[in-house]
């Protein structure tokens, strides 16, 4: 379970710990996100804007969190 270390109010900023398995946890989590949502975007062509930029969001998001695990 993450654990709350530290948290800023006031700039919006919260430090958590998370164990290796959790963050790999939520890497697999946030891939399934993004695959769901390039399946739903391929079958409802034309998408909307509002719908890539959520994928492109997850993407990001994805990365981002790649990212902290390589860092380790």
């Amino acid at each position: 379970m993450p654990k709350i270390v530290k948290m800023n109010k006031e700039y919006g900023i919260l430090t958590i710990e998370l164990s290796k398995s959790e963050l790999v946890d939520l890497i697999n989590s946030v891939e399934c996100m993004t695959e769901r949502e390039q399946r739903k975007l391929l079958e409802n062509i034309p998408s909307t804007e509002e719908d890539r930029a959520r994928l492109d969001r997850y993407k990001a998001l994805q990365e981002d969190i790649r990212k902290i695990f390589e860092y380790r």
